[in-house]
């Protein structure tokens, strides 16, 4: 008996132009395909999200991967060089991986392979930008195409890295095989998603990309939009605050009994809830989503586990960054919480190096600026001959809640806090200091602590 339609395994396709995959299990609902499309009822008139081209320019991936499509476009860009160093991704770690080696080494080839435009900007700004009056356009401070010309680098835009051939040193692309000499992983992390009960049917945005921002404020912006965001963290208290200044209806979900617990001390965490909750970001602590249904164009409707319930236009999910390992796991490479690396970034082919939001060092992840810079220089230093070294050592993060701002050195053991005064606190591991953090007025004191705890620790 011949399996129904609905009774066959989900495939996947790729599109051999840009290297977008499509997922039948997924679907494409921002384009109109619900989750379970089948790839031959998907209307003619569908269009690639990425770079727009029609679903005849789409082929089985099982079958992409074995063997190259005889049409996908050829490239003069895909230079045999088995010299080049290679980077995947494009994000602000693989930018600072770019412009760390070209100073390093003005001769260098250098290809930046990504499966967007390869826009430069700051990504911690799409968190400020609303509250600031900006734009999502504003933040780019510079196009791929720009930015790869002022380096003197390759630039592979919409090209999605399929796979890791490390016996052949290629990266292997819906475009063709890149041979590298050295290949670095800028490869960045996702959003968590958000674990839905039996009975939702309403699907949050996240927010970890230019493309994510602004399709948040096409939804929010030239009207006062009522936003649930779902999660308390860094991310979720960062957007709040911003969303909260521009103007909007914030309401904030955490399942912890208290903001950013996993980051700064009670005290701070009471300080940040009181500034948002006066600017009336309506705060929820200690309850989580029991039921999520709606649509951005019809609205959401979200029941708390308190019986609590809320009605609005938004929903955003801010659970935290999960580093992206797929590629690596693929590969072969040591993996954990992230992709694991030694002091000289190097995973466990010494071929191939990883920095930024994607990397595991001794243990941790730091997914902050100041931690993919040191690392983009490191390795820099490393793949042309200089001897410095990644000690993983913590960086003050600065918390960009404009209404309580904070600057928050990571303990680096267990201990605990003590209160200085309102706006400050410092963290002891018996004996020794090896943390603080600082709010409000209390901020302008920044560097004088990180001086201060740099003689300490």
């Amino acid at each position: 008996m011949t399996a129904g339609k609905s009774e066959m395994p989900y495939r996947q396709y790729l599109c051999v132009v840009c290297g977008y995959i499509y997922d039948e299990a997924a679907g494409d609902p921002d384009g109109g395909l619900a989750p379970g499309t089948r790839f031959e009822d998907i209307p003619d008139d569908w269009v690639c999200p990425d770079c727009g081209v029609s679903k005849a320019d789409f082929v089985p991936l099982e079958e992409a991967v074995k063997e190259r499509p005889a049409n996908a476009p050829q490239s003069p860009r895909l230079a045999e060089n088995a010299a080049q160093t290679v980077i995947i991704g494009s994000g602000m770690a693989g930018w600072a991986a770019a412009e760390a080696l070209r100073r390093a080494d003005p001769e260098r080839a250098i290809v930046v392979i990504t499966s967007d435009n390869g826009a430069f900007y700051p990504k911690p700004r799409l968190s400020t930008a609303a509250g600031e009056g900006l734009t999502p356009d504003d933040l780019i401070l510079n196009d791929g195409t720009a930015q790869a010309a002022r380096l003197g680098v390759t630039l592979m835009a919409h090209t999605r890295a399929l796979c890791i051939d490390r016996e052949r040193r290629r990266v292997l692309t819906p475009r063709g095989g890149v041979p590298y000499a050295q290949l670095i992983l800028a490869l960045g992390a996702t959003q968590r998603p958000l674990p839905l009960p039996p009975g939702s049917s309403g699907q949050p945005m996240s927010v970890n990309a230019l493309n994510d921002y602004r399709q948040l404020r096409s939804t929010i912006d030239d009207r006062t939009a009522s936003v649930l965001i779902i999660g308390g963290g860094l991310i979720g208290c960062e957007f709040a605050n911003d969303l909260t200044v521009a103007g909007h209806e914030v309401t904030l979900v955490e399942r912890s009994d208290r903001l950013l617990a996993s980051l700064i001390p009670h005290g701070a965490s009471e300080a940040l809830r009181s500034h948002l909750a006066f600017a009336d970001v309506r705060i929820h602590t200690g309850r989580t989503i029991q039921n999520l249904v709606g649509n951005p164009e019809q609205g959401f409707s979200a029941r708390l586990d308190d019986g609590g319930h809320w009605q609005g236009d938004i929903v955003i999910s801010a659970l935290g960054l999960a580093p992206s390992t797929g590629l690596a796991d693929a590969a072969g490479l040591r993996t954990s919480r992230g992709i694991v690396v030694d002091s000289k970034l190097c995973t466990s082919d010494p071929l191939i190096r990883a920095l930024g939001d994607c990397v595991e060092y001794q243990g941790a992840v730091r997914p902050y600026v100041r931690a993919l810079r040191r690392q983009a220089e490191i390795i820099a230093a490393s793949l042309t001959g200089g001897d410095a070294a990644y000690d993983g050592t913590p960086d003050t993060i600065n918390i960009k809640t404009t209404l309580y701002p904070l600057a928050v050195r990571e303990p680096i053991e267990a201990g605990e806090w003590h209160q200085l005064d309102s706006d400050r606190w410092i963290h002891y591991a018996g004996d020794r200091c090896d943390g603080f953090a600082l709010g409000g007025p209390a901020l302008a004191d920044s560097k004088r602590a990180e001086q201060w705890l740099g003689g300490k620790a």
